[in-house]
Order: structure tokens, then sequence, then C-alpha cells
């Protein structure tokens, strides 16, 4: 019989699902389930993608191939964050996704957004529209982290502010370079 496996080792442990139909449409194979998960090399901007690519894997599988799959999530992991998690006791993927979501995510913290926001400054290789770009990034950052824990008629007060703050970003951005200018 051929290997519908190829990366599965010969005595890898893989339950297959029971012979009766309802149980044969519950859950599909570790092989199917790992085309789910995408290489993650380190970039801020995918982990959390690759996080819910591989919590969906998770999801569809047998829970009893749950470490056969954990360790197909390893072999996707390259580079920087490859070397980081042999350097720790990583058993299962819970604990690995956490160590991934608190490495590789940016800070999510209200304060650190605000932060980030007033303490803008163009800079000299930057020219207007650039700086204007980023700004405008940060504002969004900052209204994603004011919406996060607040109440559902709150929002729209809070998405006023946070334009208003943004744009006061903008002017006194524009106002110090017309300044530097003189």
């Amino acid at each position: 019989m051929p290997n519908l496996y190829p990366n599965l080792r010969a005595d890898a442990e893989v339950v297959s699902p029971d012979s009766n139909a309802a149980n044969m449409t519950e859950f599909i194979s570790v092989g199917e389930a790992f085309k789910f998960v995408a290489p993650f090399k380190g970039e801020k901007r995918d982990v959390l993608a690759f996080i819910a690519n591989v919590d969906t894997a998770f999801e569809v599988i047998d829970p009893r191939n749950a470490s056969t799959l954990f360790k197909f999530v390893l072999t996707r992991i390259s580079g920087e964050p490859r070397t980081a998690i042999a350097h720790r006791n990583l058993e299962n993927w819970g604990e690995l996704g956490e160590f991934l979501k608190n490495t590789y995510t940016e800070e999510q913290t209200l304060d650190f957004h605000v932060s980030q926001l007033f303490s803008s400054k163009q800079s000299k290789t930057e020219n207007v529209s650039e700086w204007i770009q980023r700004v405008q990034k940060l504002g969004a950052k900052f209204r994603e982290a004011a919406l996060q824990n607040c109440e559902q008629d709150e929002g729209a007060g809070i998405l006023t502010l946070a334009d208003k703050l943004k744009n006061i970003c903008l002017y006194r951005g524009c106002i110090r370079t017309e300044y530097r200018r003189l």
C-alpha cells in the first residue's frame, strides 16, 4: 500500500478515523491539516496569521494526533524563531503559540500606542507623505488598542478621540517641520 503521508515516520502514531460515517466527517488527516500551516520566519506581520492557521489545523484533527501535528508545525518554523524555540522546553502547541504571540507580536497596550503616536517625528530622510502614512498607521494601531477593552456604546467616542489625537500629531509635526525650515 502506498504511503499516504510521506513526511510521517513509519513509527509515528496516527489515529485513523473510526469506521462509522459520523466520525469520518468530524476530523481530517494530519497531512490535510498540515496544509493550513504556512512557513513562519519571525515576521511580526505574519505571526497572528500563522497562529490562527495552526489553531485551525489543531481544531480539525483528531485530538489524539496533536503531538504528530505539533512535530510537523515545528518544521514550518525557521530562522531566528527556530533558534529561540530550540532553547525552550515547549512541549505542545499551546505553549508554542503563546511563546510566538508574546515574542513576535507588537505591544498592544493603549499607553504604548499613544506614546508611539505622540513621540513620532518626521525623520530627515522621510518625505512628508511617508511621514503622514506612518502617523496614520500609528493612529490606526492606537484606535485598535483603544477599542480592545471598551464597551459597545463607548466605541464612537473613542474613534472620534483617536482621530482627533492623530490629527493633533499631524498638525504638530507639520508646524515643527515648517519651523525647522525657517
